[in-house]
């Protein structure tokens, strides 16, 4: 003796919603009694949206609202399973409770991790690398109910919003294959997971809008996220119309030139008393702007080897060193001093404010880094002083650059805790990022990093990047003073 076949209801949209049906209709074990699907007038803003009612003749229903389809199964008691797919409604009680074995539901994002609209948009703008097909039983609540089974998807950098959409269909399909049977019949009850996660918001038409001062990753995601079948990232010309990027790249270094980008591409100069001060104090800075596409130039004032006492603490190569350091984080020395170590102040300061000025005249840089004027570092101050000397307002080239002061580990925090040696942050770079090269740019001068717990060992850099980064809400970070800004 055969049993009678298990009667469902398909409620669906999208493509995914037709690949379900189309795979329902192969199972001799399953009856599809009834699908409904929105109604054409009613699909404004559906990405994807099809007309099922061009396509299946019986047993088809559109429903204009959610409570159409309430009012068509309410007094039916024979149904063991809806199916709904491709829908963006919620559905409520009044309609969960008809089937024997609940609503299945599919999301396109790791359940309960990952709950809310536009699952696939986000997944691409969060910059996930991995993310799940899930089969679920639903509930009232967003994307909630026990688990049946759930499938990974990878995520390339190269993968547009519809080219995931199709992984997902086709992740979707293999798990309805191998688990909706054992779902009607309820050997699959399903798993609940309890554990915190996000709602990922519905977005609307103007997060659609590129901001071209973001950076161009960033850019390049939006233009993969809306690709089709959604409206697209977009941009307005001077006209008022919007005109729709359905897929770019990023260009080569050969397209960058001075003053691209909206003038984005900065000069940068960083006058330091010591090789080895520019990778301790804002190496991750440093390393950013010049991978951001930024003009990195170092001015060195001393070789910083003369004040050491004896010959094995001294490293010959330190210069070398400095050069190494440069090249890898493509960087430019501009210029390396050989004014006596810990002995600047035996040296007439228009000597180096002159060299300043010469580099502010070749460079125009838009910002300059100095050491904090409140360093421990006898030579640290000087170089404060005779950079802000040569980069004062009146001066005769004429640049007026922003000027960011920066802290050494074992020289800034080694000074007193009064005025006017106290280093107090009021700017912040994030090196998250960067912290891996960074931390290779300080291997270079292995020689000068010591043990903890001395500011210049790696854990005690590394905890001084984690704390400057919960001073302003990021990962890691270097911090800096702003002595001058100015818009002109």
């Amino acid at each position: 003796m055969t049993r009678n076949k298990y009667k469902i209801v398909l409620i669906i949209g999208l493509n995914c919603g037709k690949r379900t049906y189309d795979l329902l209709n192969e199972f001799e074990q399953l009856e599809i009694i009834s699908v409904h699907a929105l109604s054409p007038k009613n699909s404004n803003n559906i990405a994807g949206y099809i007309d099922f009612g061009k396509i299946i003749k019986k047993d088809f229903f559109y429903y204009n609202k959610i409570d159409d389809v309430h009012k068509k199964l309410r007094n039916n008691k024979n149904i063991d399973l809806i199916v709904a797919i491709g829908i963006s409604e919620i559905l409520k009680e009044n309609i969960l409770s008809i089937p024997k074995r609940g609503v299945l539901g599919a999301h396109a994002a790791k359940l309960p991790d990952r709950r809310g609209n536009s699952p696939i948009i986000w997944a691409i703008l969060d910059g996930l690398k991995e993310s799940e097909m899930t089969l679920f039983r639903m509930s009232q609540k967003i994307d909630d109910g026990p688990i049946y089974s759930s499938k990974k998807i990878k995520i390339t950098d190269e993968n547009t919003a519809g080219e995931i959409r199709d992984k997902m269909d086709n992740a979707l399909i293999s798990l309805l294959k191998t688990h909706v049977l054992d779902i009607i019949s309820g050997k699959n009850k399903g798993k609940i997971k309890k554990r915190y996660g996000i709602y990922t918001r519905k977005r609307n038409i103007k997060d659609g809008q590129l901001n071209l001062l973001d950076n161009s990753k960033n850019i390049l995601r939006k233009i993969r996220a809306l690709s089709n079948p959604y409206p697209g990232a977009h941009l307005y010309g001077g006209d008022g119309y919007p005109i729709i990027i359905e897929k770019a790249k990023i260009g080569g270094k050969d397209l960058m030139y001075e003053g691209c980008g909206n003038n984005f591409k900065k000069n940068i100069l960083c006058v330091v008393s010591h090789a080895d001060d520019e990778a301790l104090g804002l190496g991750g800075t440093l390393i950013r702007h010049a991978s951001e596409g930024d003009k990195v130039n170092i001015i060195i004032l001393s070789e910083g080897e003369d004040a050491k006492s004896t010959l094995n603490k001294k490293n010959p190569n330190r210069l070398n060193n400095a050069q190494e350091w440069a090249n890898n984080s493509n960087c430019n020395l501009y210029k390396v001093c050989n004014f006596p170590d810990q002995k600047l102040d035996s040296i007439p300061q228009i000597e180096m404010v002159r060299i300043i000025e010469k580099a502010m005249e070749d460079l125009m840089p838009n910002i300059v880094y100095i050491h904090h004027p409140g360093d421990m570092n006898s030579d640290h101050q000087i170089a404060a002083q005779v950079s802000l000397a040569a980069i004062r307002p009146m001066s005769y080239h004429k640049v007026i650059p922003e000027i960011r002061a920066f802290e050494t580990p074992s020289s800034t925090d080694q000074a007193p805790n009064i005025d006017p040696y106290i280093f107090k942050p009021n700017f912040y770079v994030s090196i998250t990022d960067y912290w891996d090269r960074k931390l290779e740019g300080l291997k270079i001068y292995s020689s000068e990093i010591k043990s903890n717990p001395h500011p210049r060992s790696i854990r005690s850099i590394k905890s001084l990047a984690i704390k400057r980064g919960a001073e302003s809400g990021l990962k890691m970070a270097e911090a800096f003073y702003i002595i001058r800004s100015v818009w002109k």
